[in-house]
């Protein structure tokens, strides 16, 4: 939570920095999916501000799997639609490894 009180909108930061944030966000959502279930409100705050990243290429993958865990929360078939899709572009290791 202290890393989004002090970047607000991700995309007035570098792509690297961007880049390490995001990371942080999706491995922060990662573990709450997989260990604590019960843990939305937080999830929610954590996807909405991943929301910020900037449309850029090298961030591609980020921005999917913010989708893919914000379909965890709202839309499983469509969660399992970007798990297959990742699967399908090399991805296996990322994908075999989300949680369900």
């Amino acid at each position: 939570m202290m890393l989004i009180r002090k970047y607000k909108d991700l995309k007035e930061q570098s792509l690297i920095k961007q880049r390490r944030l995001a990371t942080v966000g999706i491995n922060y959502l990662y573990m709450l999916r997989k260990y604590f279930m019960y843990s939305d409100k937080v999830a929610f705050k954590i996807l909405s501000w991943l929301e910020s990243l900037a449309t850029d290429p090298e961030l591609c993958l980020l921005r999917e799997l913010t989708l893919y865990f914000y379909f965890i929360y709202t839309n499983d078939d469509q969660a399992k639609g970007i798990k297959l899709i990742l699967d399908q572009s090399g991805y296996k290791k990322i994908s075999d490894d989300l949680p369900d």
